[in-house]
């Protein structure tokens, strides 16, 4: 069921979840509307079947409790060997189920635990064809082990991943994925853009912007910035660092909770300034402390792990850079009955972003793909327009 939310109204052990198979046939989608997860769209659908709010609507579906408990998981990072990454990708897997499990017991049980970036297979520089065998599929065995303990604790669980997609064959995804209390895949929402950082060094995983066409024909303009919306809230998983012009618009179609990933490379004042402007909370999560990491030091941008409330406020903060849980309660019933679509002056601001002109064209992935951060540097570089 799909309401319209009005902003003035308001045990399992590991191994058993290791070994179960692959899920297969279409993906459950109970208590969520049905945008939640890309699907090939119907022939009737037109490009402007975005849910924007309307009249500060927007679209939800009832809550089931008046308040939410979270955790931000600030665990460690370590890669996989492309080349043999079974073994560490069992060994993340095992250690992301035993702190699901502690952070369902001593702080009691929680309505949604979310981890960092690269939980499952970590990071290193690798090239597109080592990343793609250290990606996984979604739905697969380590989203069936991860779904096993949300519907065994009747939680979501939340966090970024390398992915491969049968659909984007050589395509590397970079997405945000949120499992639900029934233990299926609620929520996959691709990474929106890549920033452009360094001449010689840039990202070469697979952004909406970068085949904007063929995902918009595949999926849908609704999906380009989703909104999962559960029965714990309004969630967009986010992995869109320095992008404030990207969560303005997914707020504008109701996002109440943005999940962030991080691996090292957020900034603080990045994550509190969209609860700042947009009136929403922001979860950002990042990774801990990692003396397994291979080629790095155990510190590489390690802490800072936080929940920010409306008005930037903090609500929640990590107290060092190790290991942790960063918990806290939402009280998301009264937030939605308070919560206020921003007011943006659309008449002063559209004139400026139509003439806008970016450096760089979307679809530029859809002619080409890069084969590691040094060629995609070159590819982008050849391609910018100023």
């Amino acid at each position: 069921m799909v309401n319209k939310s009005k902003s003035a109204k308001g045990t399992f052990s590991r191994r058993d979840a290791l070994s179960r198979a692959m899920q297969g046939g279409a993906l459950a989608l109970t208590g969520m509307s049905m945008s939640a997860v890309p699907q090939a769209r119907a022939q009737s659908d037109t490009d402007n079947d975005h849910s924007v709010a309307v009249n500060g609507e927007y679209e939800s579906v009832p809550l089931r409790k008046d308040a939410i408990r979270v955790t931000a998981v600030q665990s460690p990072i370590r890669a996989a060997d492309a080349s043999n990454p079974q073994p560490v990708i069992t060994e993340n897997l095992n250690l992301m189920i035993d702190l699901i499990d502690a952070a369902n017991g001593f702080p009691g049980p929680q309505d949604l635990i979310c981890f960092h970036e690269q939980p499952i297979m970590g990071w290193n520089p690798w090239t597109r064809v080592e990343a793609l065998k250290v990606a996984i599929d979604v739905p697969g065995p380590e989203t069936d082990a991860l779904g096993a303990k949300a519907k065994e604790y009747g939680c979501y669980i939340a966090f970024g991943t390398y992915a491969r997609n049968a659909n984007w064959p050589g395509h590397l995804l970079l997405n945000g994925i949120l499992i639900g209390p029934d233990g299926t895949v609620v929520a996959e929402h691709w990474k929106q853009h890549n920033v452009r950082l360094r001449p010689d060094w840039t990202m070469f995983t697979t952004s909406v912007y970068d085949v904007y066409d063929q995902f918009v024909e595949m999926y849908g303009q609704d999906a380009v910035l989703p909104v999962a919306r559960t029965d714990i809230g309004n969630l967009s998983l986010l992995i869109s660092p320095y992008d404030p012009d990207i969560h303005r618009a997914i707020t504008l179609k109701g996002m109440e909770i943005g999940i962030r990933f991080s691996s090292g490379g957020f900034n603080a004042v990045d994550s509190q300034s969209s609860s700042l402007f947009n009136q929403n909370y922001t979860i950002t999560v990042n990774q801990s402390v990692s003396p397994d990491q291979p080629g790095f030091p155990a510190y590489s941008g390690s802490g800072g792990t936080s929940i920010y409330g409306p008005f930037g406020r903090e609500v929640a903060m990590a107290n060092s850079v190790h290991e942790e849980f960063v918990t806290a309660t939402i009280p998301i019933s009264e937030f939605r009955k308070n919560f206020r679509i921003p007011d943006i002056p659309m008449a002063l601001v559209m004139p400026v972003y139509q003439k806008y002109d970016p450096p760089f064209d979307p679809g530029l992935q859809q002619e080409y793909i890069p084969e590691d951060p040094q060629d995609a540097a070159r590819y982008f570089n050849e391609k910018r327009k100023w």
